[in-house]
């Protein structure tokens, strides 16, 4: 026995002085105590190693080739590990003692796994948890390493050999690595982090599984940078930014914004009215009737810009979708309506003695009869340019003109009828034939472009100061204080149109006469007022004239005629006298005729084809007077002369002043 330790012996030191720059040893041995390997070892590496039991048993070590020299500790750390033992560091010595009582002998605590003995080593952990991963690599370690995790750092305390703390930083590392988190932030183009968000977070849950903690991504958001933020595995992460960029377009936002939109043709006061009471409607619909799971609506508002004739809107942008839409389908060019009228005042008796004088139906002026007698007095056609054909065409059943008769020429459509052009020609025959004979005077010709559905007024009068109240001044002088009121004396016309079907045209009309009682008992300052009034509604097609009358005013009074000079002699003076009751019967009648105007363009070809036919009306006119005097041989406009300007021009005498009477 003791000359086989004393071979071994040699051995291992022949070896060790031919690889001594290798530092490498050739060990083999059979059947060698632990006692004398734990010598062996302390020889060849130099170093005093405590035995404080001595340890049985014996071992085998088959080599083919020899081992580095720093090798040996891990060498017998192994064997002395079979055997329940451990070489630990005591600083100036090497101690062999039992594996589970090494951890309570002030073993090294280090950062790094490197040694050659048992010792300590602290892991901090970044991405998993300490607890979590000290139950897992628990089974790895053999009976004598301990672990011990700290929750506040989140670190692992290892105790265990060199190699088996190898072993376990590999497997730190690997879950490390495996479950290392970066955050990434993705700044959102087109749509709103709030849309984004939501969607995002679900999709996140259900792709990556929640049970792994390495494999969630969680996510954030950034409303100020309109960001959303991840934090997870790169991998993972970048699968979350391909689906982040597809939410992200262009698309409709749940999230409010501000929108003006200025209007083009319409009132913004009228607009908000009519938007304000839509959008309370809309907000109260999508209240009742939320998507399931979604947050309550936002409600929209709606306020307006006078200044910049604008809407201001504060709305989602599928709220503005319908809003927009709606607004385009109002905000168009109104149509409008030129309204020409020509109010007429008709002295009847007069226009009576006109009629008597042509033989016009028994003295009653009308433009049928005005028209038959135009008719036949026989003239050359009008020239009428194609402009105005067409424009009378599309108001008077396709009109073509007349024959050298003066006849109307219908056109090749059996529905043809001529009513129409009979009114705007023949009816200014007669106003003309009236107003040259003093049977008629015209008030006013007013003309007014109206709003479809809006009333249009014009006024034509003056103002007058009217006594109301006279008394006694208290102040001792005999004086009289009179309180006037300023009243307005004339004529009003109120017409409202209201497009129709069928290019025809309602009007609301109203139109009020005020006057003065002529009557020469009436003081100044105190005069009596008439008034007359019609109110009506009438269905025009475009172009087609009505007529309001009835506002008939009589006069009454003794009319006095007298041979000038003559007259005025007393006594003998009444014999060149005429004294008689006269009445007088006035009819204000009221022509009006609107016309369509859809595009403001329109009112300019208007204007023009009305005063081409203004004067196609006055050419019509003179031809009528020329063919009157032509076949009656009295001159038109001395149809019939008022008896003052007879007395004027030739005096005559009592009796042939009764005769004319």
């Amino acid at each position: 026995m003791k000359l086989t330790k004393i071979v071994l012996s040699i051995l291992l030191v022949l070896s060790v002085g031919s690889y001594a720059e290798e530092e490498t040893v050739d060990v083999n041995f059979r059947d060698l105590s632990v006692k004398d390997f734990i010598e062996m070892v302390s020889k060849i590496t130099q170093k005093n190693i405590l035995i404080e039991a001595e340890p049985t048993g014996k071992i085998n070590f088959v080599s083919t080739k020899p081992i580095k020299k720093s090798a040996l500790f891990s060498l017998a750390n192994s064997i002395l590990g079979g055997k329940g033992l451990t070489i630990i560091d005591q600083g100036e010595y090497y101690k062999v003692v039992k594996g589970t009582d090494a951890a309570g002998e002030g073993l090294e605590v280090s950062s790094s796994i490197k040694g050659e003995t048992m010792k300590t080593v602290m892991f901090p952990l970044r991405n998993t948890n300490a607890a979590v991963l000290r139950a897992k690599i628990k089974p790895l370690l053999d009976r004598s390493a301990k672990v011990i995790s700290f929750k506040e750092n989140n670190v692992l305390a290892i105790t265990a050999t060199p190699r088996v703390l190898e072993s376990i930083a590999k497997v730190i590392n690997a879950v490390e690595i495996t479950g290392e988190k970066k955050s990434v932030v993705i700044k959102l183009k087109n749509a709103s982090v709030r849309d984004v968000y939501a969607n995002a977070q679900n999709m996140a849950k259900k792709i990556f599984p929640q049970t792994i903690e390495s494999e969630t991504v969680d996510i954030f958001k950034d409303d100020a940078t309109n960001s959303i933020i991840l934090v997870g595995q790169p991998k993972n992460n970048n699968r979350m930014i391909k689906y982040i960029k597809q939410l992200d377009i262009q698309g409709e936002s749940t999230t409010q914004k501000m929108y003006v939109i200025r209007l083009k043709n319409s009132n913004v006061e009228e607009m908000e009215k009519i938007m304000s009471k839509l959008i309370s409607q809309m907000n109260n619909v999508a209240m009742k009737t939320p998507a399931k799971g979604a947050e309550p609506p936002s409600k929209a508002m709606v306020v307006s810009d006078i200044e910049r004739n604008a809407l201001v809107l504060l709305a989602t942008a599928e709220q503005m979708k319908n809003i927009r839409d709606t607004i385009k389908r109002i905000d168009i060019p109104k149509v409008q309506v030129y309204v020409k009228a020509k109010i007429v005042e008709v002295d009847s008796n007069m226009a009576q003695q006109v009629g008597f004088k042509y033989g016009f139906n028994g003295g009653a002026i009308t433009s049928n009869g005005l028209y038959t007698l135009a008719g036949n007095m026989g003239a050359s056609a009008l020239q009428i340019s194609p402009a105005l054909l067409s424009f009378l065409n599309a108001n008077t059943n396709n009109f073509e003109g007349f024959d050298t008769n003066g006849n109307p020429i219908y056109s090749n459509d059996p529905a043809f009828s001529f009513d129409a052009v009979d009114k705007v020609f023949a009816l200014g025959a007669t106003l003309d034939l009236l107003e040259n004979n003093g049977a008629a005077r015209i008030l006013s010709e007013p003309s007014v472009l109206c709003t479809n559905n809006k009333e249009a007024e014009i006024y034509v009068g003056q103002t007058m100061s009217i006594l109301t109240q006279a008394q006694q001044s208290t102040t001792g002088v005999s004086n009289v204080v009179n309180n006037y009121s300023r009243e307005d004396i004339g004529l009003s016309l109120k017409v409202k149109p209201r497009l129709s079907s069928n290019n025809k045209v309602t009007l609301e009309v109203e139109t009020v006469l005020e006057d003065i009682d002529p009557s020469s008992a009436q003081m100044a300052d105190r005069p009596t007022t008439t008034k007359r009034t019609v109110k009506t509604n009438a269905i025009v097609n475009n172009g087609e004239m009505i007529i309001l009358g009835g506002l008939i005013k009589r006069t009454g009074g003794k009319g006095v005629s007298k041979v000038p000079l003559l007259g005025d002699i007393p006594i003998l003076g009444e014999l060149f006298k005429n004294t008689s009751d006269i009445e007088q019967e006035q009819n204000v009648v009221i022509y009006l005729t609107p016309y369509i105007v859809r595009e403001s363009g329109d009112l300019q070809k208007l204007k023009s084809m009305l005063a081409e036919l203004e004067e196609v009306q006055g050419r019509y006119n003179t031809f009528f007077n020329e063919a009157l005097e032509e076949k009656t041989g009295i001159p038109a406009e001395d149809a019939i002369v008022p008896a003052s300007r007879r007395i004027q021009r030739k005096p005559k005498s009592n009796l042939s002043i009764l005769e004319e009477a």
